[in-house]
């Protein structure tokens, strides 16, 4: 039988680092790059209470020795300190004074150290040098230096080296500072400002970093990741919008042949146009095991950086010259190796690397248009992103080439033995395809003649639910500009994905209710919903990441709570009603509930926080909110702003409005904030300034979660009429925690919308009303209105 824990569907892939079969060299023609990597102490320095302050932290050597490393290119940038030092942190902004607490049990950083390793390019090496005495080579530099390297290869969130010498390259970047700490009580701890970002691959747009390297897992994560100090105070810190990309991607044109083995190999003519003036390097994400050949320009070949594939996830091309702002460059890279495809057996394939099969600049930031030929063994079947322009054979070689002149965020195919169903919709003139096995993965085989298991019949409800999927988000959120979408079998049970014009489903989604109880039993029943969801959450991405981009981190929420939404208008849409109601009444349990730590997922912060939620001791917070609290969040404003005589038309348009302003772009958080103000009704006025920042204070930005209780009594009134007066309790919230909350009352079997009551704070607000006539029922959450551990109603 299968055990599993329920998983979310994935969306987005944070680049790891894939272990090789055996060590690749280093694949660098840059020399200055080897000199740096290479480079070892030559002076050492005496210090005493040298004071280090870098914006929020402050380094302190108290006493010891600090070696500096050569020059390369005129500058000194790497320096080892043994001794006794004190790092202190201090947050900037509540937020992550908050997020502190909860990872450390207090709101700062207070660390002694006896070995650190700095790299610089401010004024580090005059600072230090002025304070400092001259002093004979330490003989512990060295070892210092290279356990320090070791430790950074080990667990490499960057390419140290290579980052410095992007710096050097380009100076006017501005001055950056790291100091790599072995800590007393924590031997990896990291300190980062870097002009470019701190985290460009979470993605992030905050300069200043500290993440905790700790293999047990216990206080390992990014613990502040914020703008600098200088950039000005508020509650979450300057916006998230910023972008520090050097240059972006417009184009690629990839040819591609995979083996018989599943290797791969490939050129990539990549156009980019700089966003930038000074850079020469240029980063891009290709795995590790897939080694680069040769890169050129037209003008001959370049340097680049590609480190063995278990030390850098990253590779890094030399540009000629300095780039110049809004100019276009055209690049060639050839490559091949193994890892991408791996062979599940059956005709099934796992396609993985989805961001990284291909030499990919800023994946889901960039938005491309991409020509993409493959060619594959005969036998198999490959289905890419965009529309397929002509197939065609070489020999025991099946060839495919397709094109996206639509800018897509990223692209990739799914492989294997698929037969292949489609469909046209006549109303949304799309068009659908299924694809599925006629054998199951190896993992499935031991139970194929005992439940004869198939998948192939399954692919008919794929369709069936693509097509649905398609009208109905096309009603609520716009036409999508693709014209097709295939859906897709994959190996993997239990998580589903999506490409633009192109879904992975799970293996579980092809099998049947009754085949998925006999190889799961009890846990089929819980695992169903999962089902019943995957397939419109996934589609919707055509909207949510793909159409509209999200902005940084901080703004996933906008991707994966807006799919989560839609999953949820599906179930309103085909499924009995308490469908709808048992899927709002699932994802409240899934923020409201505490683990065995004690601990909600609403308790490991805002919504706004993206992957950082996820901690030792809240670990799935980050699924729970940005999936689950984000999805209410969407359906809270839906409530609020139905209108009696137009239903859901206003909220509809803002949709419509808020896709078309962002497509092809990237939405931050703020952005769609400023849409929702564009269509500000009376009932989401609530703070009376006519905008909606009670709203995502409430519920993005901060983490009340609140509890009502409405007692009321209902008694004759003059003329025939009927005196309604209640006492609505809001509590557990913190005191500037707003909201409007819906009175729904009961006459005659249909629930009618009587009014809101606003309430700030922890209070008991009065109701008093005059009505026609009593009421059968009362309620304030008939709709799931508002996002509430709980909403009673209690009549007098």
């Amino acid at each position: 039988m299968i055990h599993l824990n329920r998983m979310r569907f994935v969306f987005f892939l944070v680049p790891m680092v894939l272990a090789a079969q055996s060590v690749s060299p280093l694949a660098n023609t840059d020399p200055i790059y080897v000199t740096l990597r290479n480079a070892a102490p030559t002076e050492s320095y005496l210090v005493e209470n040298i004071e280090l302050k870098r914006d929020v932290g402050t380094i302190t050597l108290k006493s010891g020795q600090i070696s500096f490393l050569a020059p390369v290119l005129g500058r000194v940038t790497t320096a080892v300190f043994s001794g006794e030092g004190r790092f202190q942190l201090k947050p900037a902004v509540p937020v992550e004074a908050a997020h502190l607490n909860k990872v450390l049990g207090r709101p700062d950083v207070d660390e002694t150290f006896d070995s650190a390793m700095f790299a610089f390019t401010d004024e580090t090496l005059a600072e230090i040098k002025a304070q400092a005495h001259a002093g004979a080579l330490d003989p512990k530099a060295a070892e210092t230096l290279k356990e320090f390297r070791r430790k950074l290869r080990e667990r490499a969130y960057s390419n140290v080296e290579a980052d410095l010498l992007a710096e050097l390259y380009n100076p006017a970047r501005g001055g950056s500072f790291r100091a790599f700490l072995h800590g007393k009580t924590d031997g990896d701890l990291r300190f980062l400002i870097v002009p470019s970002g701190a985290m460009p691959d979470l993605p992030s747009p905050e300069e200043v970093g500290l993440i905790n390297v700790d293999a047990s897992g216990e206080r390992d994560g990014i613990w502040y990741l914020s703008h600098l100090e200088s950039e000005g105070k508020s509650e979450r810190g300057a916006a998230s919008i910023e972008d520090h990309r050097v240059a972006s991607a417009d184009r690629y044109k990839i040819d591609t042949t995979i083996g018989n083995g599943g290797q791969l190999a490939a050129s990539a003519q990549i156009q980019l146009t700089a966003k930038a003036d000074g850079a020469r390097m240029i980063p891009f994400d290709l795995l590790p095991t897939l080694r680069v050949v040769r890169v050129s320009d037209g003008k001959g070949e370049l340097s680049f950086i590609q480190e063995p594939a278990k030390d850098d996830p990253f590779f890094r091309v030399i540009l000629r010259d300095p780039t110049v702002k809004g100019q276009v460059y055209n690049l060639s890279v050839v490559y091949a190796g193994g890892q991408v495809i791996h062979n599940a057996g059956g005709g099934n394939f796992s396609v993985g690397a989805r961001t990284s099969w291909y030499p990919s600049s800023y994946a889901f930031l960039d938005q491309a248009t991409y020509d993409l030929t493959f060619k594959i063994p005969k036998q198999y079947t490959l289905v890419s992103t965009g529309t397929l322009v002509k197939e065609w054979q070489e020999g025991n070689q099946a060839c495919s080439e397709w094109k996206s002149d639509v800018p897509l965020a990223v692209a990739g195919f799914n492989y294997g033995s698929f037969k292949k169903k489609s469909v046209t919709d006549k109303a949304t003139k799309y068009t659908i395809e299924a694809y599925s096995t006629a054998e199951v993965p190896d993992y499935l085989k031991p139970y194929t003649e005992q439940l004869n298991l198939t998948t192939a019949g399954m692919a008919d409800r794929a369709l069936v639910e693509g097509e649905n999927s398609i009208r109905l988000f096309e009603h609520w959120f716009g036409e999508a500009p693709y014209g097709r979408i295939a859906i897709t079998q994959q190996p993997e049970f239990d998580f589903g994905q999506s490409w633009p014009t192109l879904v992975y489903l799970p293996m579980s989604a092809f099998l049947d209710a009754t085949q998925r109880y006999a190889l799961m039993g009890q846990e089929e029943f819980q695992f169903s919903s999962f089902i019943q969801e995957v397939t419109p959450h996934e589609i919707s991405h055509q909207w949510w990441g793909h159409m509209v981009g999200w902005a940084s981190y901080h703004d996933q929420w906008l991707s994966e709570g807006f799919a989560e939404f839609s999953a949820g208008l599906f179930v309103e849409a085909t499924s009995k009603p308490d469908e709808t109601g048992k899927f709002w009444d699932r994802l409240r349990d899934e923020i409201t509930q505490k683990n065995s730590f004690g601990n909600s997922a609403n308790d490991a912060g805002p919504v706004w926080l993206g992957q950082r939620l996820d901690t030792a001791k809240t670990r799935g917070a980050y699924n729970h909110l940005v999936y689950a609290k984000g999805a209410y969040f969407l359906h809270m404003l839906r409530m609020i702003m139905r209108d009696p005589k137009t239903g859901d038309q206003d909220f509809i348009d803002l949709m419509h409005d808020y896709v078309q302003t962002f497509l092809h772009k990237n939405a931050s958080t703020e952005g769609f904030q400023a849409v929702v103000d564009k269509h500000m009704k009376p009932a989401l006025d609530a703070a009376g300034d006519h905008k909606s920042d009670w709203l995502f204070q409430d519920w993005i930005y901060g983490t009340g979660l609140p509890r009502y209780h409405l007692e009321y009594s209902v008694k004759p009134a003059a003329n025939g009429m009927v005196s309604f007066d209640g006492k609505l309790t809001q509590s557990d919230v913190p005191p500037d925690f707003l909201m409007t909350v819906p009175l729904y009352l009961d006459f005659d079997g249909h629930w009618v919308l009587a009014g809101r009551a606003r309430v700030l704070g922890s209070v008991t607000a009065q109701i008093h009303a005059t009505l026609p006539k009593s009421p059968k029922r009362v309620s304030i959450n008939v709709n799931h209105d508002v996002l509430a551990v709980e909403a009673t109603v209690k009549k007098l």
